[in-house]
């Protein structure tokens, strides 16, 4: 499935994770974890801990995460972009 363009867009390292026709600014937990193929769980803890630029919470309680799509990319590809481990996937 690699190099596959789907509604999420692609999942191979070095090229865009978000469609460029996907004009959403944020996306919200499930889907940023899914494009990412990162646990929700994980993805949660390290917004909580501050370490996703462009992560916000919103609600009446601050209870659900949104994630600025340009942002969450570009972070991403500077965390070595597809790579779990040091190992490509």
């Amino acid at each position: 499935m690699q190099g596959k363009i789907g509604r999420h867009g692609r999942n191979t390292g070095g090229q865009m994770i978000l469609s460029p026709l996907d004009k959403r600014r944020s996306i919200g937990l499930a889907e940023a974890a899914r494009v990412l193929g990162i646990p929700a769980r994980t993805l949660r803890r390290h917004a909580a801990e501050g370490a996703v630029p462009g992560a916000f919470r919103i609600g009446k309680r601050r209870s659900h995460w949104r994630f600025r799509t340009d942002i969450l990319e570009c972070w991403f590809e500077r965390q070595g972009g597809g790579r779990k481990n040091g190992r490509s996937r």
